[in-house]
């Protein structure tokens, strides 16, 4: 194995650091302190996806949508309609209003998809939109191409936006946010929440739409054998390593097992801290980074110092931190936690929302590719 990259793909931090979160940090996330000590820190101006589809030699895909790249497993779906990803999320209820915290979006087995989709249908006919269950625990919703450019806010990224600045806007946005309310009132009443309160699990209160464009058209591979393995349920990286004429795995129990594959040169493993989050209700942030630093970076930085790995990268908050063996001996650097180096990614950010910089600025976009907050606030927010 020459390379491993983890990504957590909902870890996006606000621009004012916690100093009791960050003390805590480096106590419980040894290897990400290590890596924000020696490791090499780069802003990622397109973000997290955009990185992977060009890691994976995939550059004619970086620029195009979450959406239209996920649609890539559905074979069935028509090249002429825009797509969305539709996240389910549970609202949380406030003193004055509904808001989103981490545990907000929702992961759903195959079954409810497949009613929700069934239910949809009926419920919609005619409204020349359509949901399509996706293997993630997500849907895609499909319809009208003319209402691709709306600019759609990712669901992780609401947490550092009001839920007014988080609606769709633009050109299309209209009829997207007016969707989005014809959904909130299907779903409130909807058996399936019904059953879900039976069980204790929390009822899905809206599909947030985002991540909108054209769906990507299969274009050939380069001509080699794909050596490199990715792991988890992320729609975007399903879609592209079909792109690429492979398939991700579920994320297996032990890491080390990755670690110790012979068919793979390189692997990447893709975690969403509301998944952790739901399944353990005690839990904060710094205890599903500390399962991630524990669980899979860990054992990715053993490795490395013992010449089973050339390079550990991590990607999250928009940065990237990547460290070789050798970096160790960068003695003279201080001592910063994980989240201090995301931190002042963050507060860089924060500072240019500040002066006022355009949404878009710094990056071109591609045609029919609707500009999304999956992309980095320095850049466009």
């Amino acid at each position: 194995m020459r390379e491993i990259v983890i990504v957590i793909a909902d870890l996006f931090l606000q621009g004012g650091a916690d100093t009791d979160t960050e003390t805590e940090a480096v106590t419980r996330a040894p290897a990400i302190a290590h890596l924000a000590r020696f490791g090499e820190r780069t802003d990622l101006p397109e973000g997290w996806r955009a990185w992977t589809a060009r890691w994976l030699d995939l550059p004619q895909y970086a620029r195009e949508s979450p959406a239209g790249i996920a649609a890539a497993t559905l074979a069935s779906l028509p090249a002429d309609r825009a797509v969305w990803l539709a996240t389910p999320l549970h609202m949380v209820a406030g003193l004055t209003s509904l808001h989103v915290d981490r545990r907000s979006a929702l992961r759903l087995p195959g079954a409810e998809l497949e009613k929700l989709a069934a239910s949809f249908a009926a419920t919609f006919h005619g409204s020349e939109f359509e949901l399509h269950p996706l293997g993630s625990g997500e849907l895609l919703l499909s319809g009208p191409a003319a209402l691709a450019p709306a600019v759609t806010t990712e669901p992780a990224r609401m947490l550092l936006a009001s839920f007014a600045e988080a609606l769709p806007r633009g050109e299309g946005a209209t009829a997207l946010r007016r969707l989005s309310a014809e959904i909130e009132m299907w779903l409130h009443d909807h058996p399936l929440n019904e059953e879900r309160a039976r069980r204790g699990t929390p009822p899905v209160a809206a599909l947030w739409l985002w991540g909108g464009g054209m769906p990507s058209i299969p274009r050939p591979a380069t001509a080699r054998e794909l050596a490199d393995a990715a792991y988890g349920s992320d729609p975007y990286v399903r879609g592209l390593w079909w792109l690429a004429g492979g398939e991700t795995r579920p994320m297996p129990v032990d890491w080390r097992a990755v670690i110790g594959e012979p068919r793979a040169q390189r692997a990447l493993g893709v975690v969403e801290v509301a998944e952790l989050l739901q399944a353990n209700a005690l839990w904060r942030l710094t205890d599903a980074i500390a399962h991630i630093d524990r669980q899979l970076l860990a054992p990715s930085l053993a490795a490395l110092h013992r010449g089973k790995l050339d390079r550990l990268v991590l990607l999250a908050n928009d940065r990237s931190l990547a460290v070789r063996a050798a970096d160790r001996w960068r003695f003279w650097r201080r001592k910063r936690t994980g989240l201090r180096a995301w931190h002042e990614s963050a507060r860089r950010a924060a500072r240019g929302r500040r002066r006022g910089r355009p949404h878009t600025r710094g990056r071109r976009l591609a045609p029919g590719a609707a500009p999304d907050l999956s992309r980095p606030r320095r850049a466009h927010g």
